[in-house]
Parts: C-alpha cells; sequence; structure tokens
C-alpha cells in the first residue's frame, strides 16, 4: 500500500479556504488508507499444466488363463484375494475343470482301449501267421509228393496218368506260391496295423498328456512375490469368482511396487510446451496431502480421441517417481499432475488479480490523486498467480488490486 499527498497551501488567513483545503486532505488520505496496490516486477514466470493420471507398476507380470487346445473360455471358481502379499508358487486362481476331466475321461478309454487292441491284435496276426506257416509247410510237401510221383512215373504209367502227375505238380508249386505270397502281405499287413494302433496309442497318450497338464494349468500360480490385483472384464470391472473369462484376457497381475510410475494424457494444444525430462509434482486422489515429484519419461507418437463421447484430441506420456511410497501406493490409483512447463525468459510479471476484462480486451487500474485511470495491457503467458505483461505498463509502476 502507497498514498502520499504533497501541497503547498497559501490560504491568505481565509479561515473558508482552510477549511476546505483540510476537508479535501482528509478524503484523498482516507481514500489512500482503503487502497491496495502492487507493483510490475522483472523476472521468470512460473507455469504449469495441470493434467490428471493413473499409478501403473513399470514391472508388472500379467497373467493369462492358459493356452488349452480346443479350449477358449473359463469359468474362476476360485480367487485369492486382491490386494493379498503372495508368494512364487502361491495358488492364485482356480479355474473350472469340469469340461478337461470329461474329455480326459474319454481319451483315457480310447487310450486303454487301444492298448487292449494292440495285445488282442499281436495275438491274432500270430495266429494267422502261425496257420499261413502249417499250410506253407503242408504245401511244400505236397509238391514234393507230387513232383516224385511225377519223377517216377515210367513206361508202365499211361500217358493220360503221366499227365495227371505233371499237371498235380504245377498246381502243387503254384499253392505253394500263394501260400508264400499270403504269408509275406499277411506279415506286412501285420506290421501295418499294429503301426496303425501304435500311432492311435501315441495320439491318445499326448492327447491325454496335455489334457492333464491342462488341467494342472487350470490352477493358477504365482510366478514371483508381489502384491495381487485383480485384471477387468471387458466392460471395465473387476473380475470375480463365478464369471467367466476368455483366452487373452488378463486374470491377475503382480506388480513390482518398487517401481512406479504415472500414465497420463495431454491435451494436443499443450503438445508444444510438453517435453521429455520436463519435472512434475504429483498428488494422488487417495492422500493429496503429500506431493511426490518426477519428470516425464517418456511421450506418446500417436495422437488420438479421449473416447467417442469426447472428441477432445489428446496423447499419451509416462512420467516416473523419483521416491515411490511402495506401502501405500498401487496400480490404478488416480492422480493429479502438475507439469512444470516455466521457460528460462525475463518478462515483465503482475498479480492476475490486478487484471480485468472489458469486453475481451485486458486492462488495469492506475491509482491517481483524485480517481484511478483505466489502463489497457497485453497479456503473454499466464501463470497461477501472475502474468506477463508484453505492453501497457512499465517496470516498478503501481497498479490498484481489488
Amino acid at each position: 500500500m502507497k498514498c502520499s499527498v504533497n501541497a503547498i497551501v497559501a490560504v491568505n488567513g481565509s479561515p473558508i479556504m482552510a477549511f476546505l483545503f483540510s476537508l479535501v486532505t482528509f478524503s484523498m488520505l482516507t481514500g489512500c488508507n482503503h487502497a491496495v496496490v502492487t507493483s510490475v516486477g522483472k523476472g521468470i514466470l512460473s507455469q504449469s499444466l495441470e493434467v490428471t493420471g493413473e499409478l501403473v507398476s513399470a514391472n508388472t507380470v500379467v497373467v493369462k488363463p492358459p493356452l488349452i487346445h480346443r479350449a477358449w473360455q473359463y469359468q474362476i471358481k476360485q480367487l485369492a484375494p486382491e490386494g493379498s502379499k503372495v508368494k512364487k508358487g502361491d495358488i492364485l486362481a482356480q479355474l473350472d475343470t469340469s469340461d478337461l476331466s470329461q474329455r480326459l475321461t474319454v481319451k483315457t478309454a480310447d487310450l486303454e482301449a487301444t492298448h487292449q487292441d494292440i495285445k488282442t491284435s499281436k495275438l491274432r496276426n500270430a495266429q494267422k501267421i502261425e496257420e499261413l506257416r502249417l499250410s506253407l509247410a503242408e504245401a511244400k510237401m505236397n509238391v514234393e509228393k507230387a513232383e516224385r510221383k511225377y519223377a517216377l512215373s515210367d513206361m508202365t504209367t499211361t500217358a493220360i496218368d503221366k499227365i495227371k502227375y505233371e499237371k498235380d505238380a504245377v498246381i502243387a508249386k503254384d499253392k505253394l506260391i500263394l501260400i508264400e505270397q499270403q504269408l509275406a502281405l499277411e506279415a506286412q499287413s501285420a506290421k501295418q496295423r499294429e503301426a496303425i494302433l501304435v500311432g492311435d496309442k501315441q495320439k491318445f497318450s499326448i492327447e491325454v498328456d496335455q489334457l492333464q497338464r491342462g488341467i494342472d494349468s487350470l490352477t493358477i500360480l504365482a510366478p514371483r512375490n508381489g502384491i495381487l490385483v485383480y485384471g477387468n472384464d471387458p466392460t471395465g470391472n473387476k473380475i470375480k469368482e463365478g464369471q467367466s473369462v476368455y483366452v487373452g484376457d488378463t486374470l491377475l497381475s503382480i506388480p513390482d511396487l518398487t517401481h512406479m510410475q504415472v500414465n497420463m494424457t495431454i491435451p494436443e494444444v499443450e503438445s508444444r510446451r510438453v517435453k521429455v525430462g520436463q519435472a512434475l509434482k504429483i498428488k494422488l486422489d487417495a492422500n493429496p496431502d503429500k506431493v511426490f515429484t518426477g519428470k516425464i519419461i517418456e511421450l506418446g507418437a500417436v495422437f488420438r480421441h479421449k473416447n467417442q463421447d469426447i472428441p477432445l484430441v489428446i496423447f499419451d506420456a509416462v512420467a516416473s517417481i523419483d521416491d515411490p511410497d511402495k506401502d501405500f501406493m498401487r496400480p490404478g490409483m488416480t492422480a493429479k499432475i502438475s507439469i512444470d512447463i516455466t521457460q528460462d525468459k525475463q518478462a515483465l510479471l503482475l498479480s492476475i488479480d490486478a487484471i480485468h476484462y472489458d469486453a475481451g480486451q485486458a486492462f488495469v487500474l492506475l491509482p491517481g490523486v483524485f480517481s484511478d485511470s483505466k489502463q489497457n495491457v497485453s497479456i503473454g503467458k499466464i501463470g497461477k498467480e501472475r502474468v506477463s505483461i508484453t505492453s501497457g505498463l512499465v517496470l516498478d509502476q503501481e497498479v490498484l488490486l481489488p
């Protein structure tokens, strides 16, 4: 506050003039005592950009339903409490195994039946081959017998009998060749039948093993130590026991609370004022009294619409947190972020409270001896408490405050 009155008055002994002067002086001093002024200064305008964000872990292990052949949907039967501390190997969730168990029962029965078929086939093949070997031995004896009878025929044998003996020998040889071919073919067929059954056995064994491992995998175990966080369903709600999840869904996650970050969205219009490395302050909505510091470590390369309802164009950014509170901070917490966008450039600065507007034109009130005067000004950048003045005022000039 500043006010002074300097005057030299000659009253010529007139009591009326003295009284009038005293009245004016009293009015001026009374008005000055109630007027608050501020001066135009010079310095660096402190500026910040206010955005919102969400805490995330820089190192999070995501747990999804297992990949099982011909399985796309799973029902959650049991979940460990969210927020609980887990150790590697602890049971996090149990998914329904009834469908896989039914399939395992069928495939196990197929495998056992194939085992029995292999045994039965081996016995049947051995018996068939043995029968053919006996037929082959008999055929060989018949060939020898026919050939001997033909060879022993002499002049006493009629021509018809001799022809008959010769044909019998030929028939016996042909029958021997046929049985030999049958034996070879049966041996080959036996191997093929056995190979098919062995293939079925291997196929069913693999399927049984896969189903058993699939059933085992539906008991979800913790891959590391940490805090358990539930995933969200397609509607954005936390998953819960009894609901269904699908392949690719995030079932659970275990974040590393010692390496926390904050994800935020920044309006497109502010893109030129935000850079990697800028300092910022973070206040969690859950504890707004405590301020954390950090800096921007990543800026998104793609601009996008905030959502279908709000056509605001934004881009994503990620900031580190200098000293995260692992006992308090949890992924998903919302935060208000103040990004320091101050530029190292001197400017004329004035309290933002001293600025008035008339039809969009900024102006200030200058104190006068008898009345205040209006002064139009041009404003540059605007901070929280002060603005930069580009024209209309000079350094140390006094301006009235409301």
